[in-house]
């Protein structure tokens, strides 16, 4: 399992804070905590500082790579700090995120061509999101495809079914579920991923929500998660659905985390 830690998020207001005020000190220790805890890369999100979210990164993407010493997944929602981004990136950051609108493949294309960045693709089009699990993986096909043709290996794409907080539909996880299932089978080579805390949004005990979903998201083919690595408990769940898929066939993994939780 891939984790990408979540917590260096400008939605955080003491990471927007942290981001607004220049506590480089702040956000290192975050991302070494992430790191400690077992992340292979930190999520940077620095969109709600709007127009200052370039300079942010700028000088964000150094500090935290050279304090972590972990690659980076670049969050944005604007091409411009995602161009930003890589360009001062040091080794392969990851995307996040390309989605099948023709504006976002527009601009975010060249980019992708340039730099061969790892990728999370958005199953989503123009039409919005995908009713059914067969639309997801036509969309997740066509992109597949698309990246495949700028040069990057199956491995290096990581498809987001994007699940949906439950609180406002309560099948969301269930669609998601499903769509990851029907993916991962058609397209077993590439990545799967999802954002764990997407799910528990506006629901107390988040943290139940976020790593019941991860079990249940092991079982039909999750191979990467967007959560907060150091949530214990949600590691707990991760190494006992490694073990009983089948995962850690020896249980080392499984026994070494107990031994180290007793």
């Amino acid at each position: 399992m891939i984790i990408i830690g979540e917590r260096l998020n400008s939605t955080r207001r003491p990471v927007l804070e942290a981001m607004q005020r220049r506590y480089g000190d702040f956000l290192a220790t975050e991302a070494v905590r992430q790191k400690d805890a077992g992340a292979d890369y930190i999520d940077l999100n620095a969109a709600a500082l709007m127009e200052e979210e370039v300079p942010t990164l700028t000088w964000a993407i150094p500090l935290l790579q050279k304090a972590a010493s972990l690659p980076l997944a670049i969050d944005s929602p604007n091409p411009k700090a995602i161009e930003a981004g890589l360009k001062i990136h040091e080794g392969r950051a990851i995307v996040n995120s390309l989605t099948a609108e023709r504006s976002r493949i527009e601009l975010l294309l060249p980019l992708i061509r340039e730099h061969k960045p790892r990728v999370i693709v958005l199953c989503l089009d123009d039409r919005g999101l995908p009713k059914d699990p067969d639309t997801a993986l036509n969309i997740a096909r066509k992109m597949v495809e698309l990246l495949a043709r700028q040069g990057l290996s199956s491995e290096d794409i990581f498809v987001d079914p994007l699940v949906r907080p439950v609180a406002a539909d309560p099948g969301a996880v269930r669609l998601f579920l499903d769509s990851l299932a029907v993916i991962k089978k058609a397209l077993p080579e590439v990545k799967t991923i999802a954002g764990l805390s997407n799910a528990s949004f506006g629901l107390p005990h988040r943290g139940l929500i976020n790593r019941t979903l991860l079990a249940l998201a092991m079982g039909r083919g999750l191979d990467a998660a967007i959560c907060d690595p150091s949530d214990k408990d949600l590691r707990a769940s991760l190494r006992a659905a490694d073990a009983l898929l089948g995962c850690d066939p020896s249980l080392k993994a499984y026994l070494r985390f107990a031994r180290n939780k007793n």
